[in-house]
């Protein structure tokens, strides 16, 4: 396994589908391929924290218009989404590899239509409350790209992250628009983009796990 993941960073270097960034050296959102004339109009949505971008190589494959960026720090893992992405010729999706608190470096303002948290990591003790993806500072960041109405989509098999969320976007002014505590029950139909079963998703509902689902404004 070890050396499998030595292997993807590697190659995931070499793809040309693929941006990585360095601290200190942030260049103008202006110059990075999502911005570039081809892409002009589409709608961007950004998958956070996209492991193998099963989120994002799904919405552009679903619709030529969507331009979707999937962005993880761990390379090794979106090697596999970027590869997906070249063998289907899927030519409007494309991966960062930054850490999400520096996104704002990257994208214009108001500029992102869609933001997915796709099973973002609860941070279930106190002390790293902070580090949640639905923590104020992050909404802060989210509120900076988003389009006006455009939406925050979150699905987490933690009932603690469901509820931090829920709390925290009326605390700091959002709006929720949709929820549920299942997206798989009967009253959920494409609710969350339920058709879209990622591999972790898939491993928590064999454990019984039941997968939530929030939309939420910011602006």
């Amino acid at each position: 396994m070890a050396k499998n993941k030595l292997l993807k960073y590697e190659r995931v270097k070499h793809l040309p589908n693929v941006t990585f960034s360095a601290f200190g050296k942030p260049g103008s959102p202006f110059s990075y391929p999502w911005y570039e004339e081809p892409y002009k109009g589409m709608k961007k949505i950004l998958e956070l924290g996209c492991g193998k971008g099963e989120y994002s190589l799904a919405f552009a494959a679903a619709d030529p218009f969507n331009f979707c960026v999937g962005i993880d720090y761990k390379s090794h893992r979106m090697c596999v989404g970027a590869e997906k992405a070249i063998a289907n010729d899927l030519e409007n999706v494309h991966f960062l590899c930054v850490r999400i608190e520096r996104i704002k470096e990257f994208f214009m303002e108001h500029s992102i239509h869609e933001i997915w948290l796709t099973f973002p990591d609860p941070h279930p003790k106190n002390r790293s409350i902070k580090s949640r993806l639905s923590a104020s500072p992050f909404l802060d960041i989210y509120e900076y790209l988003l389009v006006p109405k455009g939406i925050i989509h979150l699905k987490t098999d933690s009932d603690l992250l469901y509820n931090y969320t829920r709390k925290s976007v009326k605390q700091w002014g959002g709006n929720i628009i949709a929820k549920s505590d299942n997206i798989h029950g009967a009253d959920s139909s494409r609710l969350g983009a339920n058709y879209i079963v990622s591999t972790f998703e898939k491993t928590a509902l064999s454990h019984g796990s039941k997968i939530k689902y929030m939309a939420f404004t910011l602006n």
